[in-house]
């Protein structure tokens, strides 16, 4: 992770290549890596790739915190309900990947949020689930190597079962509630120790929607990337859907 350069004093880390796991505090729900994908859109590449387990993220969300409504036709997303979904979407995201830069669509990078959310369920034996999971890192890891891509993780949990995508990152990137607003740090030791990602004045600021947006909305403009400044923040229901390929 390295320091971006702030703009109106606004940071946000630049994700690398390889596998990233990004631990982030239960009061800030999914913004921040809603944020992070978005802004590795504006300045690292044409797609995100979001394999997703269980509802994790809705639309709704990242609708509201782009800039502008194009970013959400750059986002493909597949969604798993099993962790036998989950499993056979990973094993076939090479090939999207693959196919999506043969049409001259550049990767930014792949998030893959709750990772061990469904290996958790009940109608998978705990043996076979981790056995799936630590393959799929696998799978994970030779994709951000072949493709020198970002690779984003969360997890449900911290424990036995979620210990080998610890292991798997090549960083731990934490982002935690602060008084002066959210912070990521690195456990990375050639990383910057800590990026405030906004600061004001007062040295307050609530960590709401609102606030990721006008963050986005910043780094959209420093990079000349469109903005959508015509009134309020649009919604779900206003913005083309990140979309599903066939056959994922």
């Amino acid at each position: 992770m390295h320091r971006d350069q702030p703009h109106d004093g606004v940071e946000l880390p630049t994700l690398e290549a390889g596998v990233t796991l990004l631990e982030i505090d239960a009061d800030l729900g999914a913004e921040p890596l809603c944020a992070l994908v978005l802004d590795q859109l504006l300045s690292a590449g044409d797609h995100a790739f979001w394999v997703d387990a269980g509802g994790h993220v809705q639309t709704s969300t990242l609708a509201t915190l782009a800039p502008h409504p194009q970013y959400l036709e750059r986002i493909t997303v597949a969604r798993g309900f099993t962790a036998y979904q989950h499993a056979s979407l990973l094993d076939r995201l090479p090939r999207v990947v693959s196919n999506a830069a043969l049409e001259r669509t550049d990767p930014a990078l792949v998030v893959v949020p709750a990772m061990d959310l469904l290996y958790r369920e009940d109608d998978i034996p705990r043996e076979q689930a981790q056995e799936l999971l630590v393959q799929r890192l696998a799978t994970l890891a030779g994709l951000a190597r072949d493709r020198n891509l970002p690779v984003v993780i969360t997890r449900a949990r911290d424990d036995e079962l979620s210990a080998p995508i610890e292991a798997a990152a090549g960083e731990t990137l934490t982002c935690q509630a602060t008084s002066f607003g959210p912070r990521f740090t690195s456990d990375d030791a050639e990383s910057d120790s800590e990026t405030l990602v906004y600061h004001t004045g007062d040295g307050w600021l609530q960590t709401t929607l609102a606030f990721w947006r006008e963050i986005l909305q910043h780094r959209a403009r420093a990079v000349d990337a469109p903005v959508d400044t015509a009134g309020e923040s649009p919604s779900a229901s206003s913005t083309t859907s990140p979309v599903t390929p066939e056959g994922w």
